[in-house]
């Protein structure tokens, strides 16, 4: 049974506020770039090429993003234009409005969105749990078009809205022979003050694997770095209390998935680790291809560990007896664009950061479930 976790920051399209807010994150990261390169006496061509792709990116010879959509109506067909795409539908000639709306969303690149599946296919999860995923019919689409004429076809789609309003919902996916028997939404959770204490979701879902093993997944999203370390606090002691339950009640199969957005040191998730639960990346299994250079062996503070250098945010974390059956785990990030150093190995198809399937590496781990004793009586 191979598990898998994938913060993939949307299918088909993306909220403009998380837009401008990456943004904002990286054209410091691009500024720091370009002055850098631009400050060089000699410059190679790579470094003239790259400094195109930062002056673009920073808006040097571009128009600034636009969220806004124009609608006119000419002749009775009603005009639509963006900065995105020009398309012509037919509009009544007793409708004669003109004018603009908003738009809540933009799509992510074709290259993206290959890359995401790709990262996915590649690994090949038996069940995949997915953070940042707009809506169901997304769900659908994707697992229709890149998984259903494939031998990694899943069968089973779960997809529950969260409280951001943005489009970051989870979602799972899980091929045949894997069942749900129950889902739990701690989307109504409340904290002390009556105020909603998940601002993205809480998930827990009981699976039936292929071996009529009983699985507890509980998937996450605390949050983000520019909250307060007192909320992300409050949610890591509530998911502590839901997985610290299941074991009380006997239950061993127990993974805890998803963005924490704290590095393994923070205070404000100590009290998820803190109840013995087990990191995939501390298995001696894990396996993901190292940083390039000197940086191979240099172990940044707060990495996934030696070689890997990039922010730990997401994480696999397993219950001990789990922990055992671990039998193969790693880490892919072929699919993110290095903003800076460290580098690694990345697949042809991202070019760019705009070809990027997202910004969070996706986490898997393959254990080994034996057949219980009922399913042997059952099947002879």
């Amino acid at each position: 049974m191979k598990v898998a976790t994938f913060n993939i920051q949307n299918l088909f399209h993306r909220h403009t506020d998380m837009v401008e807010l990456e943004y904002e994150i990286k054209s410091e990261i691009w500024k720091e770039e370009f002055e850098s390169l631009f400050s060089k006496s000699q410059k190679t061509s790579l470094d003239y090429n790259r400094m195109r792709e930062l002056a673009n990116l920073l808006g040097f010879h571009q128009a600034p993003h636009t969220s806004y959509l124009s609608m006119k109506n000419i002749e009775g067909s009603l005009h639509v234009k963006s900065s995105l795409q020009v398309m012509e539908t037919k509009a009544s000639y007793l409708s004669n409005w003109n004018g603009w709306t908003r738009l809540k969303s933009v799509p992510i690149t074709k290259k993206a969105i290959f890359n995401k599946a790709k990262v996915i296919l590649e690994v090949d999860p038996d069940i995949v749990l997915l953070q940042q995923v707009e809506n169901r019919e997304s769900l659908i689409q994707f697992n229709k078009s890149f998984f259903k004429n494939n031998q990694s076809t899943y069968s089973e789609i779960m997809h529950l809205q969260g409280n951001d309003g943005l489009g970051l919902g989870m979602g799972i996916l899980l091929k045949k022979g894997y069942h749900i028997k129950s889902v739990k939404s701690f989307s109504n959770e409340k904290d002390a003050k009556g105020r909603l204490l998940f601002n993205t979701d809480f998930q827990k879902y009981k699976i039936k694997t292929p071996q009529n093993k009983t699985l507890h997944l509980l998937c996450c999203q605390l949050a983000g770095e520019s909250e307060s370390d007192s909320l992300r606090r409050k949610q890591a002691n509530k998911i502590a209390e839901v997985y610290s339950d299941l074991l009380s009640q006997g239950a061993e199969n127990i993974i805890i998935a998803g963005t924490l957005n704290a590095p393994s040191y923070a205070a404000s998730t100590s009290t998820i680790l803190e109840t013995g639960v087990m990191d995939i990346v501390k298995h001696d299994s894990f396996d993901v291809m190292l940083d390039s250079g000197n940086d191979s062996s240099y172990f940044r503070m707060g990495a996934y560990r030696m070689g890997v250098n990039i922010k730990q945010k997401d994480y696999l974390l397993v219950s001990p007896i789990l922990f055992d059956k671990v039998e193969d785990s790693g880490l892919n990030r072929k699919a993110i664009w290095p903003l800076k150093k460290p580098e690694w190995e990345t697949y042809d198809s991202v070019e760019n950061e705009k070809d990027a399937a997202s910004e969070h590496p996706l986490l898997w781990a393959e254990f080994k479930l034996e057949d219980s004793i009922r399913l042997y009586k059952k099947s002879a």
